[in-house]
Formats: structure tokens, C-alpha cells, sequence
């Protein structure tokens, strides 16, 4: 028999919770930015993990930078050029018309979602700096709830925020990820401008001077050129065509102040700094030299540069690539961690592919342009579509892309890594940091014991290893335990626990709550998840029981058969037992469970008869839930 304090310390026993940590293991869908369309109806989709053209949309044609925006999980919302907007199905927003974003400038426009929010979203559009009614930087709320879904501007339309900036804009996350910030630079000033969005909207501008003025004659494109944050956060750089200058600045994403300037001058011929980007692990910056004069074919070779920029330095650029007859304008890093180049001749005579640097990360030459394992001139197809001077502007914390993902580690259980970029890999090394390795490309590798371990990639191609590694927490497992047998009084029902804590639930009956109700005998089973999307399962046997009253005794003092009482396995409870003769004269009354008739009354034994008794029971395990107390009667003879 379970006693009533054993049975209690079961149904409420608390189960201990690793404390909520802010890092997790678990995949997350990251997929805001693996939609593109851009330039003369072009369009690309990394949603598959490999890039695809797009031909879908033809609705759009625009010179310079678009903006484009998805949701987590890859599917598409908006795009636009800065003045108007599209929704999904490629029809015009009916109220995001003539938005402030000017399509001769760098970078007319950015998309940031509203922190905390699943429906809102700013456009931020810049003007170009030298008009007569320039608007500067302006926002434009859209709000994807309205029009059944499809989005539309909520009215707010072309809110001034500063009136005159140059034609570039880049946004990056702050910190702990709870906010973003949009960086301008003002015109005609030295002064950096960073707005952090937060889910209380858009806060005062940060004001850093740093580096040169912007300003002067307009003409001499000084306005113009690529602003880009690292994907990391930490850094800043622009392309200053009017200047032939590149400048690399630390960018603090913790107070959005902008500091400490490094500039590089071009001395290349006819070509000035135009298009940039970093690497994904932003150790590298890559920036473009085009003709920008002349309506013809350039007659002075484009250029790429790559910058060695780990220790911090804005020196020694290694040349990329020099080719004549094209121009190599916008730069964007892929969802691939591939840089992506736009190529034309000019507006009218134009290309249908891209350039593509294979391999970032990797130093001179061996960051692989337009070479894809043994092919050379591997450009990126658009399918027909030219992409003129353009590819989409976003946030940059999209493609803060380590060189390998992994999915919830967890002790003893399987963990797949996989590798970000697998262009150019030759073969793998893999050094699990325990003694582990493995040669294969996606390897799976299950942690013995909890705890941090160094995981080593090393790729080898055309000769050359080059490694990365990360720091992976192998967790234990969540700790969940069910009694193994739960006792269930027939007709009554049972509140079964997997504990409090879990991030996610799943009983055998399908229901994803942490307490389940139930009323019939079975085995049933709980698996929960915890913030390190570590998985762990226990299993239960509910067993439905009865109070058993026999219908006769025999108390006679044989010591067999000789006591009538209530028989059964649960005794945590508040009992009562009456017996009454056939006049209704009471005869025996007992709270315990365990004392029970012997067939007398007044220190005499009854005579042989039948007798009507009464049980009530009440359950004190808070768990049993009833209607009620439990009230049963019936007869018992005695026998002689």
C-alpha cells in the first residue's frame, strides 16, 4: 500500500531548471534577406541554400540600390525602389506612392523591421543632397496587417528626419539585438548621424564627427558612393567617389558613436571608389573602382580591391581583379556568404549576371572571383535580367554568417554541423574539440559530456587550408521525471506534470501543455524541450483502481474473514464509514480507512443478519479531481 505522504511527494515533485540563459543552441530562422529583386526585373532566391534566378517579377526597374524584405522564414512581403512599394503578389501598394526616395542616388532606400513587432516595418528614403526641395532621410511606416495581408503604408509618409544628407544608408543591430541602428551621413558636415529603432519606434539621433567633410560641389560626386556597416557591428565604411577615398571607421553598436578614421586614397586612372562590402566574418573589405564618366563604354578598366582589415588597418589593398569594358558598381554579401557584383556597360547596354567573389573570407586572390572550383568566369545568371548598376540594400546583421551552422547540441545526442559557404571546399577537416574528427563535409557528432569544446574547420583547396572555428556548448539533457505508476480511482481524473520551465511540450495524447488531464488507464508519455533545444522524454502507467467492500464476514474469532472493511490502494484521504442494522439503529462508525467492523456493537456480537452501510471518501492528493466526495453503500451479512 502507498502511504498518503509518498504518493503526494510524487504528484508534486519540482523538477530543477537550468537557469534561462540568453544563448541557445537552437536553429533559428534567419531568412529576411534570401529574396532579392533589383535592376531591370531582376531577381535571385537563396531560400533553397543554393541561388536561383528569378523571373517572377516585372514590375520594377531601377538604376541603383533597392530594398527588399521577408519574413523570418523566407517568405517574401515588399520590395521597392525608394518610391514606390510592391507587395507579394507584385501589385503597388496603393498608399506607399511617391515616397522620398530619389532612384539616382547610391542607396535610395532601406527596409528595418520594427523590433517587437510582426507587422511593422520603416522604409527609410534618401533625397538626392543637391536639389532645391530635398528631403533628406524621410520614413514611411508600412504596416503589413492592413489590406488582408498584403501590407500598404499606414499614412505616415515622408516623415523628415534630417533635410540634407548624402545618397548613401546602411542599418546594422545593436548589441543585444533589441533594437537597429540606420547611420546617414550629413552633407556638407563630417557628422555621422545613427538612429536607433527599438519597439518604442525611432529614437534621437546619435551625432559622431569623424573623418572628412562631405560637401562642396556637387558635381564632383562627393555624395556618392556605398555606405556599409560590418555584419558583426563593429565597423564602418564609405566609398567617396568625389575624393577617390575609401574610409574604414569603428562603429560602436553598443552607443551608436562612430570613431577613430582610416582612410585610403585611390590613385587608379579614370576610376573611382564606388561599390563596397565586407566579408561575412567582417575581417575583409571589398570595394569597386568604375569610370563613372561618359555614357559609353568606360574606357578605363573596373577594379576590385580587397582590404585586409582584421588587425584594423586600411592599407595595402591586394587587387582583385581589373577588366575592361564593364562597370562593377553594387557590392552585397549573399545568405551564401558569396559577395554578389553588379555589372553593366552602361544604362542601355547591359548584362545579365553577376560577378560573384566565391570565397570572401579568404586573402587575395584566393577569395576566388568568378572561379568556382575548377571553372573559371563562374558568373551568377540572372536569367535574362539585366542587373544594371544595382543589388537590394539591407540590414547588415542578415549576413553576420559564421563559417559553420550546427543545430542543438546536447549531450549523447547526434548535432549536424554544416558548412555556411561550399564554394571552393576541396576537403574538410573537422576537429570537434573531444577527441572527435572527421573528414566529412556535414558531419553529425554526438558530445560524450556537457561543456564547451573548440570546433575546428579546416577547408584545403588548390593547396591552401584555411581554418575557422567556434566555441559550441554541448548541454545536458533537460531533466524530466514521472512516477513511474500514478493510481487513478475509477471515474475520477489525474493532473500529470512534466514540469514547469520547458520551452516546448509533447504528451503521447498530443497536447503541447505542461499538465495533462486525464480519466482511463494507459501508459502515457511526455517529451519537453528546453531553451538549448535539447530534447528529453519520461514515461508514466496510470492505473485505475477501486474501493473493493466485501458482502459478507464471518467474526467469530477464527482470524479469517473475521473484520469487514474498505479495501483499496489510495488511503491519502478523508474517510467515513457507517454501518446501521435493519431498525436503523446505528451499529459501527470508523475515519480510518484501515479500522474496520468486527461485528459487534456495545462490546456484543450482532447477531446474523444484513446489514446497510455507507462509505464516503474524499481524496486529499490535489491531483485526483472529482465531483465531490466519493459516497458508496451497500449490505453485508454476517455469517456464523
Amino acid at each position: 500500500m502507498f502511504s498518503g505522504q509518498i504518493l503526494l511527494s510524487f504528484f508534486f515533485l519540482l523538477i530543477s531548471i537550468v537557469a534561462v540563459s540568453q544563448v541557445t543552441n537552437c536553429p533559428r530562422s534567419t531568412k529576411q534577406a534570401e529574396i532579392w529583386y533589383f535592376g531591370d526585373l531582376a531577381g535571385i532566391d537563396f531560400r533553397s541554400g543554393t541561388a536561383i534566378p528569378l523571373v517572377d517579377q516585372d514590375v520594377m526597374t531601377t538604376l541603383t540600390s533597392s530594398a527588399v524584405i521577408s519574413d523570418s522564414t523566407g517568405n517574401l512581403l515588399f520590395f521597392t525602389d525608394g518610391n514606390r512599394v510592391w507587395d507579394k503578389t507584385f501589385n503597388q501598394m496603393p498608399g506607399a506612392i511617391n515616397l522620398a526616395g530619389n532612384v539616382a542616388a547610391t542607396q535610395p532606400c532601406i527596409i528595418v523591421s520594427k523590433p517587437g513587432s510582426h507587422s511593422i516595418y520603416y522604409e527609410f528614403t534618401i533625397d538626392l543632397a543637391n536639389k532645391p526641395d530635398n528631403k533628406g532621410l524621410s520614413y514611411s511606416i508600412i504596416d503589413m496587417g492592413l489590406r488582408g495581408g498584403m501590407g500598404d503604408a499606414t499614412g505616415d509618409l515622408n516623415i523628415s528626419l534630417e533635410p540634407s544628407v548624402c545618397n548613401k544608408i546602411t542599418a546594422v543591430n545593436n548589441r543585444d539585438n533589441s533594437g537597429v541602428w540606420v547611420i546617414v551621413h550629413k552633407w556638407e558636415s563630417a557628422d555621422f548621424y545613427a538612429y536607433l529603432i527599438d519597439k518604442a519606434g525611432i529614437m534621437a539621433p546619435v551625432v559622431s564627427v569623424a573623418g572628412s567633410v562631405h560637401g562642396g560641389n556637387y558635381a564632383d560626386n562627393i555624395a556618392f558612393g556605398y555606405m556599409k556597416a560590418s555584419p558583426d557591428g563593429t565597423r564602418l565604411a564609405l566609398a567617396i567617389m568625389g575624393m577617390n577615398k575609401v574610409e574604414l571607421f569603428d562603429f560602436n553598436n553598443n552607443t551608436g558613436t562612430v570613431s577613430n578614421p582610416r582612410s585610403f586614397s585611390t590613385t587608379d586612372a579614370g576610376v573611382q571608389p564606388y561599390g563596397l562590402e565586407f566579408s561575412s566574418d567582417s575581417k575583409k573589405l571589398f570595394l569597386s573602382l568604375v569610370q563613372s564618366s561618359g555614357g559609353g563604354p568606360p574606357a578605363n578598366p573596373s577594379k576590385i580591391y580587397q582590404f585586409d582589415i582584421s588587425g584594423g588597418l586600411l592599407t595595402n589593398p591586394a587587387l582583385i581583379i581589373s577588366t575592361d569594358g564593364i562597370r562593377l558598381g553594387a557590392m552585397q554579401l549573399g545568405p551564401d556568404s558569396r559577395i554578389y557584383i553588379s555589372r553593366t556597360v552602361n544604362q542601355f547596354l547591359t548584362k545579365d549576371s553577376l560577378d560573384v567573389i566565391y570565397n570572401p573570407t579568404r586573402l587575395g586572390t584566393a577569395c576566388n572571383f568568378n572561379q568556382l572550383e575548377t571553372v573559371q568566369d563562374s558568373r551568377f545568371w540572372l536569367a535574362g535580367r539585366p542587373g544594371l548598376y544595382s543589388l537590394p540594400n539591407f540590414n547588415q546583421s542578415y549576413f553576420n554568417l559564421p563559417a559553420f551552422t550546427w543545430d542543438s547540441v546536447c549531450k549523447g545526442q547526434g548535432t549536424k554541423f554544416k558548412i555556411t559557404n561550399r564554394a571552393n571546399l576541396g576537403t574538410v577537416q573537422w576537429d570537434f574539440g573531444d577527441g572527435g574528427t572527421s573528414n566529412t563535409v556535414d558531419p553529425t557528432h554526438a558530445f560524450a559530456k556537457p561543456g564547451p569544446y573548440r570546433v575546428k574547420l579546416t577547408e584545403n583547396f588548390n593547396g591552401e587550408a584555411f581554418s575557422d572555428s567556434a566555441l559550441v556548448t554541448s548541454y545536458p539533457l533537460p531533466s524530466i521525471t514521472l512516477v513511474d505508476t500514478v493510481l487513478l480511482y475509477a471515474g475520477s481524473t489525474i493532473n500529470l506534470h512534466a514540469g514547469g520551465g520547458f520551452s516546448e511540450y509533447l504528451w503521447s495524447t498530443g497536447s503541447g501543455d505542461s499538465i495533462i488531464n486525464v480519466g482511463s488507464q494507459g501508459t502515457y508519455w511526455a517529451q519537453v524541450k528546453d531553451i538549448h533545444c535539447c530534447i528529453n522524454a519520461d514515461t508514466t502507467f496510470v492505473k485505475v483502481f477501486e474501493y473493493l467492500v466485501p458482502n459478507a464476514f464471518s467474526p467469530n474469532g477464527d482470524n479469517l474473514n473475521d473484520v469487514f472493511s474498505v479495501l483499496g490502494l489510495y488511503d491519502n484521504i478523508n474517510f467515513s464509514m457507517v454501518i446501521y442494522d435493519r431498525w436503523g439503529k446505528l451499529v459501527f462508525q470508523s475515519n480510518n480507512i484501515h479500522n474496520g467492523w468486527d461485528g459487534r456493537a456495545g462490546g456484543q456480537y450482532c447477531p446474523p443478519d444484513s446489514y446497510v452501510w455507507i462509505v464516503k471518501i474524499g481524496f486529499l492528493g490535489k491531483d485526483i479531481i472529482t465531483q465531490g466526495d466519493v459516497v458508496f453503500k451497500g449490505t453485508v451479512t454476517i455469517i456464523r
